[in-house]
């Protein structure tokens, strides 16, 4: 028995893919059924087992998948295989279209690509359609001449990043040599250096120069980065071998010119021009650098260019750290460690983004599957980084960052609190809509608002893995919980829908019914209906003696009249933290370890627990020596100082004691909501009885 093309594409991308390959993914790749992709599946189990290979598996709600060591057999099988069996997936054909023209010694014309990929004439009109749509991001046009063929015109820099992206797409099926000699060799003509010999050295001497860049520069590359890079610079030295040279920014030569990545690149620039005769303008050099200060590395030394990306991303991720912990709900121990942890991974990020170098991230799709909430969370944060470049993150950066975050938080055993996904169905109009998406996810951080729609498209939604939906207009019911709010909420508002989800959810009758049914098979039953209403009646009570269990207080029950206090002066931080705080030992809700935590983690990590200017919120983990929920609340005459830094001066001082990750969410909310309205802010720093903060604080407490 053998394969068809088709066979051969879905085997081929399971043994490249880095994780399980959905059927869905499959679908869409080649543009069949989902029966197609199952009868094409146990066909291709039937071969491997002829062949003595082991079978492919699947697993329910991830995919198909093979070992690695059968990954290693059936390569070595199927390159035993004629090359014309092989189906490219669109997606392929867009990238190597891009690819076999960009890398042209002679001039390439339909046909010749047509013949490269063995697809039809429509079939390669529609793909350089779609790949001209494509170039229009890198502000890139694909052109073509009668005499020379199909060429692209743009900024040279701009045409490499072209490059980068398309390699980087078939990088994740294909193996790097693979890549290398589907490549066509510039003859060097004037350097007299053969396509052969080119093929030859480059591959040592590209692979070696990389590594001896590695050691100058004190940092580990990740493996793969050795080999992506490998295939850029051999690409990029074909560009420059055809006279095609980069121009860069005369600002940006001034900042790269204080790395060591720059001293690298000049490194590699030298030996490049001894191995291949080429010579590498100044602008290359830079350019290269970028790239080195764009690679992932596995490892990197403590100290760095004190310049001021480097400030700029150490602002950043602290920023990032605080909406994380914030947005989930945890508290990181060891938040120092973590912050060197991004620090070492985010800065070739940083650098990537900055100079629009965009590979493809293959595990994109499964981070997104697999880890949604974390994936969702790092969404959230990476505001800070646009902000700061100015530009958009995509979908690829953010999986990698999401999977420093996820993988830090397995490391240190924090449970990220359950996160629900929920729709915007508003009438108003895409602003309207985005105010009130962020007015939800600010009042509930547990909710990751997926999309804000229009009343007809809601209609055709589909709404499965949407656990609410929040209208402006009355809609019908889908089988969702529906909860209809203005467009702009008021305060009362917030607290009365913040109520209804933490109180919602009812018995299901089903549960009764099937019930029913398994009594109904083994039993006989005299009074049916007098049954099924006291079974009923049981859930229901069942379910509201969980919930009660369940229940998460309002701010004015954890922050009451005697857990409220009022100071003209403190000495410093440390006495403020424990006088603050002795009204929640005093009423046994913390131990005294749980005051030594809070300072502590002070003394360790800084002064994060000022959340806004005047207003300092200590807390520590509850295993630290939380016995109950409580908050409580001391106003400074005089303001104390949590560092040298102005804005660390602290009139407002909240102690939250928390028993889990979830109790006090309500609670936490109405106080967020509480303390962003200047007005209160100003209300509690000017109090002076209990009364006066009992009044601020039970405008939020309603349900």
């Amino acid at each position: 028995m053998t394969l068809d093309q088709r066979s051969i594409a879905l085997l081929k991308k399971v043994v490249h893919a880095t994780s399980y390959v959905s059927p869905y993914e499959i679908m869409e790749d080649l543009k069949v059924s989902k029966r197609t992709v199952y009868y094409d599946v146990d066909k291709i189990n039937y071969w491997l087992k002829n062949n003595g290979l082991e079978e492919m598996s699947y697993v329910r709600s991830a995919g198909f998948y093979l070992s690695e060591d059968s990954k290693k057999r059936i390569k070595e099988k199927l390159g035993h295989l004629n090359k014309q069996q092989y189906e490219f997936s669109p997606k392929e054909r867009t990238a190597w279209t891009a690819i076999f023209i960009l890398s042209k010694e002679t001039p390439v014309f339909l046909s010749d690509l047509m013949d490269k990929l063995n697809v039809s004439r429509s079939t390669m009109l529609a793909d350089i359609k779609q790949l001209k749509e494509q170039l229009e991001h890198f502000k890139v046009e694909l052109k073509f001449k009668k005499d020379t063929g199909y060429y692209f015109s743009g900024d040279e820099q701009n045409i490499r990043k072209v490059l980068v992206y398309f390699l980087s797409q078939v990088l994740t099926t294909r193996n790097w040599k693979e890549i290398l000699s589907e490549l066509p060799l510039t003859a060097l003509q004037e350097q007299k250096l053969s396509p052969n010999r080119f093929m030859e050295t480059g591959l040592e001497e590209i692979f070696s120069i990389l590594s001896k860049a590695e050691a100058f520069i004190g940092v580990r590359f990740a493996d793969e980065v050795i080999q992506t890079l490998s295939v850029h610079l051999f690409s990029f030295i074909k560009r420059l071998s055809q006279g095609q040279q980069v121009q860069m920014d005369r600002i940006e030569k001034e900042v790269i010119r204080e790395t060591r990545e720059y001293e690298a690149s000049k490194l590699i620039a030298e030996k490049i021009e001894n191995v291949f005769g080429i010579k590498v303008p100044e602008d290359e050099v830079y350019y290269i650098a970028t790239y080195l200060l764009g690679a992932k590395v596995s490892d990197s030394p403590s100290s760095d260019v004190g310049n001021q990306d480097i400030f700029n991303l150490k602002v950043i991720i602290k920023h990032m750290v605080d909406d994380f912990q914030r947005y989930a709900c945890v508290v990181f121990e060891k938040r120092a460690d973590l912050e060197r942890n991004l620090f070492i991974h985010l800065k070739p990020a940083y650098f990537r983004i900055k100079y629009g170098i965009d590979p493809e991230n293959p595990l994109t799709e499964s981070v997104k599957t697999k880890y949604s909430d974390i994936f969702n969370l790092t969404k959230k944060v990476v505001h800070h980084f646009e902000y700061v470049l100015g530009k958009p993150i995509s979908a690829d950066e953010i999986a990698y960052i999401a999977m420093h975050f996820g993988g830090w938080i397995v490391k240190e055993g924090v449970v990220v609190q359950s996160r629900k996904k929920a729709l915007v169905v508003c009438s108003s109009g895409i602003g309207t809509s985005r105010i009130l998406q962020k007015q939800i996810e600010e009042l509930i951080p547990t909710i990751d608002v997926k999309k804000a729609i229009t009343v007809r498209e809601y209609e055709n939604a589909n709404l499965e893995g949407i656990d609410f939906v929040f209208s402006t207009v009355p809609i019908e019911d889908k089988g969702v919980s529906v909860y209809l709010v203005n467009p702009i909420l008021t305060d009362t508002e917030k607290a009365s829908l913040l109520n209804q989800i933490q109180s919602s959810g009812k018995p299901k009758t089903e549960n009764v019914e099937a019930l029913m049914d398994i009594i109904k098979k083994h039993a006989q039953i005299h009074h049916e209906q007098a049954l099924y209403q006291e079974l009923k009646n049981y859930f229901q009570i069942k379910h509201t003696a969980e919930r009660e269990v369940r229940r998460k207080p309002m701010l004015n029950e954890i922050l009451t009249k005697d857990k409220i206090q009022f100071e003209d002066k403190i000495e410093n931080w440390q006495e403020a933290i424990r006088k603050a705080a002795q009204p929640l030992l005093a009423d046994e809700c913390i131990t005294p370890e749980y005051i030594d935590a809070m300072i502590k983690n002070v003394d360790t990590l800084g002064p994060y627990i000022v959340i806004a200017p005047g207003i300092a919120l200590p807390h520590a983990r509850h295993e630290d020596g939380v016995k109950k929920i409580g908050m409580s609340f001391m106003r400074l005459k005089e303001s104390c100082a949590f560092s040298e830094k102005p804005e660390h001066q602290v009139k407002l001082i909240f102690v939250l004691a928390a028993i889990d990750n979830e109790t006090h969410l309500k609670a936490l909310s109405q106080f967020s909501m509480m303390m962003s309205d200047a007005t209160n802010v100003e209300k509690l720093q000017n109090a002076s009885t209990v009364s006066e903060v009992l009044e601020v604080i039970n405008q939020y407490s309603n349900l």
